[in-house]
């Protein structure tokens, strides 16, 4: 493991957190943006922190420090999309959970009004006479194209 990789690791990770954010934000419009905006904004200053992280001298074992350090960037990152799980959900419940408009009763026929005559039943229609094929008129003779002549090169110039 270098540090290379370790900085494109923190780099990958957050910046798809943050892109995840501002998909939500965009999919969602009801979606509450302030709390959407400091997951964002968390999400920076973590970035912030483990870059300094990375750039510490460390004295002792480095394989082990950074990989202490993996783990710590995939918790904290895995805590923020928990949180932004559930700012998403709690508007979905909000939304839920709202009070829904009764449909409108359709009014009712009066009793003194006589109900209307039955529908009678269609009408048989005599089947459709299929058309009959008109007869072929005779096909033009098709008179082979005229060839071009050939194109003349440029003879060269003589000096």
């Amino acid at each position: 493991m270098n540090l290379r990789d370790i900085k494109k690791d923190i780099d990958y990770v957050l910046s798809a957190f943050i892109e995840d954010c501002t998909v939500c934000a965009a999919v969602n419009p009801k979606s509450d943006d302030k709390v959407i905006a400091d997951l964002m904004e968390d999400a920076i200053d973590l970035y912030n922190e483990l870059r300094d992280k990375v750039t510490v001298k460390i004295e002792g074992s480095k394989k082990a420090y950074f990989n202490n350090l993996r783990k710590e960037i995939l918790e904290r990152t895995d805590a923020l999309y928990t949180k932004l799980s559930e700012a998403v959900s709690k508007k979905a419940e909000a939304k839920a959970e709202a009070p829904k408009k009764a449909p409108a009763k359709k009014a009712e026929p009066k009793a003194e009004e006589a109900p209307k005559a039955e529908k009678k039943a269609p009408a048989k229609k005599a089947p459709a006479k299929k058309a009959e094929p008109k007869a072929e008129k005779p096909a033009a003779e098709k008179k082979p194209a005229a060839k071009k002549p050939a194109a003349k090169k440029a003879a060269p110039k003589a000096e």
